[in-house]
């Protein structure tokens, strides 16, 4: 009896595939890959359940990272802000010291209690400032 549900509880699940992109960031990773500026490697639409919040990780050049930077910081005083909640573009090296970034929302780390609507708002309002940003970086 105990060996059955030993077995149960190590049911081996498939790992998620990085070429799956949930359907809550679609929208913001294809309009970063369509500026041709940006190209993603990883990202979520977080979870809350697990306290797992959303991110995107690209490839830019420092240009472009500095220019959406400066975007996000300037838009909590921005009239209208076009964000609920507050996002941030945090650089980093890969295993080849190569400059990446990882666009993600530090209010929602240890919020429990997300409103999708809102989440879906800023997505789409992260997609529109990625499109101009490509407009501007031609």
């Amino acid at each position: 009896m105990l060996q059955s549900i030993t077995s149960l509880l190590q049911v081996e699940r498939p790992l998620k595939s990085y070429a799956t992109i949930e359907p809550g960031i679609v929208q913001l990773v294809a309009a970063m890959n369509r500026t041709g500026l940006m190209r993603t490697y990883a990202s979520c639409e977080g979870h809350w359940y697990r306290a797992m919040r959303p991110y995107v990780a690209f490839e830019a050049s420092i240009q472009i990272g500095r220019e959406f930077a400066r975007l996000l910081r300037e838009d909590p005083i921005a009239q209208p802000s076009q964000l609920l909640y507050e996002w941030c573009l945090e650089p980093c090296f890969n295993q080849d010291y190569d400059l990446r970034f990882r666009l993600s929302c530090s209010q929602l780390e240890f919020q429990y209690y997300w409103r999708p609507a809102r989440l879906r708002h800023d997505i789409e309002a992260l997609a529109s400032m990625v499109q101009t940003l490509g407009i501007q970086g031609r």
